[in-house]
């Protein structure tokens, strides 16, 4: 084993020697050979007649405890002892936090700070980069879709957003449950609600092999917000009425005593020749004041709990800071938006980041 290791470099981990003629064997080509994964299987059941065997852990196996206390581990009294002998004549160690109070546009030299929220960056992006691109999907093998410029995603959203406040009749303050794919729709979608003053709850579609949890888990969500109407995409649509689907929501909503409420799919609204700012689809002093909610994130644990998150224009626009001057972000570069859109990271770079950059 030690002439493997210095000569080869190879970590042995068991030396075994078998009587000739024990070890399982089977045909091939005609002849009697060793059975690689017969060896291997009772070997691991521990059936291999064997007259000598050699175990070299210390070197193959390499999680092993290591350190002052094996035992107690690095937070035991004994190891933090060793630690603090080591450290006590040396320098201390000091963090600080680079917080950066205004951030600048790097294209304008305006500072994004002096934005409330969201919405206005948007409106200030449509009035000075209206023919640039702003959206542009990529499909999973990697080919563009069609480009979406400013002025067109501008009218996008107020298409939605006129169709939500004529047909849906949207007040600020309702809530409104997005369940979507990953989107343009979803994007137009969540500016609506936000011009709109309306609270928007993103959530991923259910899962027709997962009912059972998705389905009690919509209908929750469904009664304890007071959601007024469930927005979809033509995809989403087409899964609620799957029979199988619409009849589980069906059955659950009974026993539960939830009442579901109409599904409107945002995909194709009539269009609209104005944008938000001529419709008057404009955000309210009282709608970026702090603590007023906009959006609520939803976090699940594994046994189907839930962690609601209510966010404000501020701490949306907050997270686009951090991001633009963590990563150190510009608008020459895009951002991509991909997985999990719904929450976090996921949708700050799906839904505003790019507003918020210019990108």
């Amino acid at each position: 084993m030690e002439v493997l290791y210095q000569e080869h470099h190879l970590r042995v981990y068991c030396v075994m020697i078998t009587a000739p003629n024990t070890l399982p064997r089977v045909f091939k080509n005609g002849r009697r050979e060793i059975g690689n994964m017969l060896c291997r299987k009772e070997f691991d059941n521990g059936s291999l007649p064997c007259v000598h065997v050699k175990f070299g852990v210390e070197r193959a196996v390499q999680n092993l405890p290591l350190g002052d206390d094996p035992a107690g581990g690095i937070w035991s009294p004994m190891a933090s002892l060793a630690r603090q002998n080591l450290l006590m004549m040396q320098d201390k160690q000091y963090s600080g936090v680079d917080y950066r109070e205004v951030v600048i546009d790097d294209r304008t030299s305006t500072p994004l700070n002096q934005f409330s929220n969201i919405h206005d960056l948007m409106q200030w992006r449509v009035s000075r980069q209206a023919e640039e691109l702003s959206y542009c999907t990529i499909d999973g093998r990697g080919k563009e879709g069609k480009g979406v410029n400013w002025k067109k995603f501008d009218l996008k959203v107020a298409a939605v957003a006129m169709y939500l406040k004529n047909k849906v009749k949207i007040q600020p303050g309702d809530h409104l449950l997005l369940m979507y794919t990953h989107s343009e729709d979803f994007v137009f979608a969540v500016h609506a609600c936000f011009c709109l003053g309306a609270i928007a709850i993103p959530m991923a579609p259910v899962d027709q092999n997962r009912l059972n949890e998705d389905a009690p888990a919509l209908l929750h969500m469904i009664a304890d917000f007071r959601v007024k109407a469930i927005l979809v995409n033509t995809d989403v649509d087409h899964l609620l009425k799957v029979k199988t689907v619409s009849q589980h929501l069906k059955q659950s909503a009974l026993i539960l005593r939830v009442t579901i409420p109409n599904t409107f799919n945002t995909t194709k609204p009539p269009k609209q020749s104005n944008g938000c700012r001529e419709l008057g689809l404009t955000i309210r002093p009282a709608w970026v004041q702090p603590g007023y909610p906009v959006l609520i994130w939803t976090y699940w644990t594994p046994d189907q709990r839930r962690i609601a998150v209510q966010l404000g224009h501020d701490t949306i626009m907050a997270l686009c800071k951090v991001q633009k001057e963590t990563c150190q972000m510009t608008s020459t570069r895009p951002v991509l938006g991909c997985v999990r859109s719904t929450v976090g990271l996921g949708f700050i770079y799906t839904c505003v980041m790019g507003i918020f950059l210019g990108v």
